[in-house]
């Protein structure tokens, strides 16, 4: 089972399934509707668009966001006055060559996805963070629409020093009705994951892992008051953090490279002020560290 535990009765540790399942032919790999990973909030899936392929994404009262992993797409929705917007999301070629394009699309926003390179595989996050019965009340709900996230918009910060060091970047933050969610990615080459968690947490996290080389192995401890539990971690395998745990940093086995893609969702006011800052959805500097080279670690 790869779970190293002391007093622990949930199954945190989610393998990437095998096959896409529904019309949307999504990946789903922790949501609130498995019991067992006790998220409140946060849905997270994976899709794979070949080249010339287009599919259509509507996720209703949910906020949405699509993080390219790997490929380029084209993304297309209706704006708030009727027209068809479409932009083009570069993307990159895996998710340690380089920052990440990503689309932020509002409840109700039906988004349509074309690969242009591929297959392009995105990450898709999304939460319901409007009021309970806001979804009657159209003075209570957002438009639809969407905003595209560039790379140079990104705001990124690194962490650790020397052999321990990489780079933070967060990606979208979206509040509504009191209510939060944050996307980030942490990068760590050759090393062992950097945390700045506190104690016990009022907000859940899930926390999806890649390996370079694949064939890699890596460690997440996660803690409460009364259980302690550490995880085996391969490549593409999720981990799901309730509200009132608290993660270790990850660690990889000495050689390999880490990527976390990583999303917190809560109570907006329990959430670290970290996560809500307003220059994710703004104008903001990017860092100067990039990319990873094979075989060497980040510059």
């Amino acid at each position: 089972m790869g779970c190293f535990c002391g007093v622990f009765t949930m199954s945190l540790l989610v393998r990437m399934p095998e096959r896409a399942c529904g019309t949307t032919r999504i990946r789903e790999v922790a949501s609130p509707a498995s019991p067992e990973l006790e998220l409140r909030y946060i849905y997270l899936g994976f899709v794979r668009i070949r080249q010339g392929e287009r599919r259509g994404f509507d996720f209703g009262p949910m906020d949405t966001v699509a993080v390219v992993l790997s490929g380029a797409v084209e993304a297309a929705w209706e704006g708030a006055d009727g027209q068809m917007r479409r932009e083009t999301l570069e993307g990159r070629r895996d998710v340690f060559d380089g920052l990440p394009w990503a689309i932020c699309a509002r409840p109700y926003t039906t988004l349509f996805l074309k690969g242009l390179s591929g297959p392009a595989e995105l990450a898709l996050i999304r939460a319901e963070l409007i009021a309970e019965g806001a979804a009657g009340s159209s003075d209570e709900l957002p438009r639809p629409g969407a905003e595209i996230k560039t790379p140079e918009r990104l705001q990124a910060q690194a962490i650790g020093r020397g052999k321990r060091s990489g780079e933070v970047r967060y990606v979208a933050a979206v509040t509504r009705s009191g209510h939060g969610m944050i996307i980030g990615e942490t990068l760590m080459c050759a090393a062992e994951a950097e945390d700045e968690s506190g104690g016990e947490r009022d907000y859940e996290e899930v926390r999806h892992f890649r390996l370079r080389p694949e064939t890699g192995l890596g460690t997440q401890r996660v803690r409460s008051r009364d259980s302690d539990c550490a995880f085996r971690i391969r490549n593409q395998d999720t981990v799901a953090i309730p509200s009132g745990f608290r993660p270790d940093p990850a660690t990889a086995a000495p050689g390999h490279d880490l990527y976390c893609l990583w999303a917190l969702a809560g109570p907006s006011q329990s959430c670290p002020p970290s996560c809500w800052l307003s220059e994710v959805r703004c104008d903001s500097p990017r860092s100067a560290a990039g990319a990873c080279e094979p075989g060497r670690r980040c510059r």
